[in-house]
């Protein structure tokens, strides 16, 4: 989980790295806030919606709830996760799943509810969806991957609507199946989540090549549309290029992935998350969250 974590991450930083060389140059540039040029490290929030499209969902939780501290000047990430069954204190509800929040408000209110349930003071947020994931395999002319069996599985209640039809064996995968590869679930022998993972892995570090590769620099534009038009965040414009020559530096030895410390619990026979307050404020602490 934690490699795939680091995968995920580095490539959506490469991201930034080849849309904000371009796009982020000119408001770097043109920026009057000082604050650009003294920006140590930045705290933000990533969450992961399960829609094709975040802006139009509706009824939509978020499936992945990450908080991360980028060390601009070293290269160094820390991320968190957060179980999404946490129990929490939702401004205007009442204490539930902390992954309801989106649905109630969107990416400001889960913010809000992370930030209460941890005491942090985290300003920036990051919402993808699957067609930021699309977009950007689109973008690139496909990418290449190693395909472990035959995927065949529909189900068009899903949200979105499942039609998965990948061969086994090497494949390029345009946006619309490297989706489907990657939500895949049944058919992996040993039945468990763990091939599932070690498919996602061998698809981010397939991904992390293509965006690597010395010819990706022309299709810059296109990334950085796909990051502007299929992402929700609030992340200062200005701040993009100091964000992509910061993520230069990074590799896998030094991000650090971890999850919330905390132990499952039943409350009135639904299952929850309980956070160990003790363990997580002094990973927080330790991380330089708080």
């Amino acid at each position: 989980m934690k490699t795939f974590f680091k995968s995920f991450f580095i490539t959506l930083l490469l991201i930034l790295i080849l849309g904000g060389s371009i796009g982020g140059y000119y408001y770097y540039k043109t920026s009057k806030d000082p604050e650009v040029s003294s920006l140590k490290n930045l705290k933000f929030l990533v969450l992961g919606v399960d829609s094709l499209e975040s802006k139009k969902a509706e009824n939509t939780r978020s499936d992945t709830i990450i908080i991360g501290n980028f060390d601009l000047e070293n290269g160094k990430l820390d991320l968190i996760s957060i179980p999404r069954d946490t129990y929490a204190e939702i401004r205007g509800y009442k204490k539930q799943k902390i992954n309801h929040s989106y649905n109630y408000g969107g990416s400001e209110l889960t913010l809000a509810t992370v930030n209460n349930l941890l005491g942090t003071d985290i300003k920036y947020y990051l919402t993808i969806d699957y067609k930021f994931v699309m977009d950007v395999v689109d973008s690139l002319g496909g990418v290449k991957v190693n395909v472990p069996l035959n995927m065949d599985y529909e189900d068009p209640t899903a949200d979105p609507p499942l039609y998965i039809h990948i061969k086994e064996g090497e494949q390029v995968l345009n946006g619309s199946d490297a989706v489907g590869f990657l939500r895949f679930r049944k058919g992996y022998k040993s039945g468990s989540d763990l091939e599932r993972l070690g498919a996602q892995q061998e698809f981010m570090r397939a991904l992390f090549t293509s965006l690597k590769s010395g010819k990706t620099i022309i299709k810059a534009p296109m990334l950085f549309n796909a990051y502007v038009n299929d992402t929700q965040n609030n992340i200062p414009k200005n701040y993009l290029l100091k964000l992509a020559m910061a993520a230069t530096k990074l590799n896998m030895e030094n991000i650090n992935a971890q999850t919330l410390p905390g132990y499952p619990k039943y409350i009135k026979k639904v299952s929850y998350f309980i956070v160990d307050e003790d363990e997580a404020n002094n990973l927080l602490t330790n991380l330089s969250f708080k």
